[in-house]
């Protein structure tokens, strides 16, 4: 379960802390600018689907005007997750009234990407012409039109003349020549070429340098990915402050992950007694504060259940991948090297799918990109005995009710891979409905200027009563 604050100012309609406080008051933006709604409103259609309104129990009827506040701050706080998860996870609209997939609890292949960005890893360094352009060797003009084989005095790109020993006009114009290898018809190719020997390329300490900060500030230019406004991220980088940043998106105040508990309850009668049906049940208890706000906002709590991800099929380094030291690595894994990976300029690795999966159909295609040596940390289940299962897509058994594991066939490194878009539900007794259900129970302390009135008594007329016995006369002077 996590808590969040969403603050007004976080919903993408307000640009700023100002613009909201202009809005509350709703007073114009910025000059004759219009006046923004602080909250949206639309008319309620009970015709039409809404998952969040039914999970949190808000009633309406169709004509009413309600706001989409609770919609926006919901799809806001999984935006704000999904770009810090992945850049290709595609955003949901604000007003999406639906439910959207739980993030899978990534504790295996975390360190697996679909791309990484090579320059970030390598460096570019810049690299200096001595004399800032290279000549080109092997092209040149020469005034005759109808020149001998050895043609002589072809002037090249560096202004020098030199002599062909073959040649062949281009085009339609004859003295426009390419110096060839050979002087046999159909073999012969261009002899051109830059010259370095006296145009060298010289490497700078001051690029080398370059790089290495150019590389430093591209991973923290990568912490400020969950920031829409390119803008903003150039300010971050610039080392300026931005006081009303944290404002701008959702605040996790809190988090809390717990595991269900079972309870058997075996079958009462003979015919049953092989079978059995867990009931599971859990409870989580979450204290979360959030500062002064000034802007207000909304808080919401929201719940993930998801099993874990049991790829039980993953390549076992010791049992597939070994074999000598110096051999390739993209051929089948080889044993740590010290110098050889100290050495290495990238140390990167691709990731085949057989890693992730061996029963896949196209083992030896790409999964994605992990750190050198990435299959010797082994974080990975073990599942045998009569729970083994060589192929994800074998039928149903019983003995494996058990297990609540992930049974992707083929899987990759997709949007599946982020998103709990197809979980299996074969372990239930009951497949067609949701699974599981969640009871929340909790008490806020709210500070604020909210003014409220005095307790009410139901009417008495004792204040009428009291007024009847007092003496209202007024002495009038003469």
């Amino acid at each position: 379960m996590k808590a969040y604050l969403v603050p007004w100012s976080a919903f993408n309609r307000f640009d700023s802390v100002d613009a909201v406080n202009r809005a509350y008051e709703g007073v114009a933006q910025y000059n004759a600018g219009p006046v923004q709604p602080f909250v949206q409103r639309e008319v309620f259609n009970a015709a039409t689907s809404d998952d969040i309104k039914v999970y949190l129990g808000l009633h309406a009827k169709t004509g009413d005007t309600v706001t989409t506040a609770y919609h926006e701050a919901y799809n806001e706080i999984w935006n704000f997750r999904a770009k810090n998860r992945s850049p290709d996870l595609a955003l949901r609209a604000l007003t999406d009234k639906s439910l959207a997939p739980a993030f899978w609890r990534h504790e295996q292949f975390k360190h697996i990407v679909p791309d990484f960005d090579q320059a970030l890893i390598d460096g570019n360094v810049a690299l200096n012409v001595v004399n800032g352009q290279l000549p080109i060797k092997g092209i040149g003009v020469n005034g005759l039109a109808n020149a001998p084989t050895a043609l002589a005095g072809v002037k090249e790109s560096d202004g020098t003349t030199r002599n062909y020993a073959f040649h062949r006009p281009i085009g339609t114009d004859a003295s426009f020549k390419v110096e060839m290898t050979t002087g046999v018809v159909g073999t012969a190719i261009p002899k051109i070429f830059a010259e370095l020997a006296s145009n060298g390329i010289t490497v700078s300490l001051a690029n080398i340098e370059m790089a290495k900060k150019t590389q430093a500030f591209a991973e923290l230019r990568t912490h400020y990915n969950e920031i829409e406004d390119a803008y903003l991220i150039n300010m971050l980088m610039d080392g300026l402050t931005i006081p009303e940043q944290a404002l701008r998106q959702p605040m996790l105040l809190g988090e809390q992950t717990t595991i269900f508990g079972m309870s058997k309850r075996y079958a009462s009668d003979a015919a049953n007694l092989t079978e059995s049906v867990v009931n599971g049940a859990t409870a989580i208890d979450m204290a979360i504060q959030t500062p002064r706000v000034p802007v207000g906002g909304v808080i919401m709590v929201v719940a993930e259940i998801t099993p874990e991800q049991l790829f039980e099929r993953q390549a076992d380094p010791l049992y597939h991948y070994p074999v000598v030291a110096g051999a390739n690595p993209d051929t089948g894994g080889a044993f740590p090297h010290y110098l050889r990976d100290t050495l290495d300029p990238e140390k990167v690795e691709a990731v085949p799918n057989r890693y992730v999966d061996t029963a896949h159909a196209t083992p030896n295609g790409t999964f994605g990109y992990a750190p050198l040596n990435f299959r010797w940390n082994v974080m990975q289940p073990r599942i045998g005995g009569k729970f083994y299962k060589p192929d994800p897509a074998a039928p149903f058994d019983e003995d494996r009710q058990r297990l609540w594991a992930v049974e992707t066939v083929n899987p990759t490194l997709g949007t599946d891979f982020y998103l709990c878009t197809n979980m299996n539900t074969s372990v239930f007794v009951v497949t067609n409905q949701d699974p599981f259900e969640v009871v929340s129970q909790g008490d806020f302390l709210i500070e604020g200027n909210t003014v409220f009135g005095p307790p009410l008594i139901e009417a008495t007329n004792d204040y009428a009563a009291v007024l009847a016995k007092i003496d209202q006369t007024r002495i009038v002077q003469s």
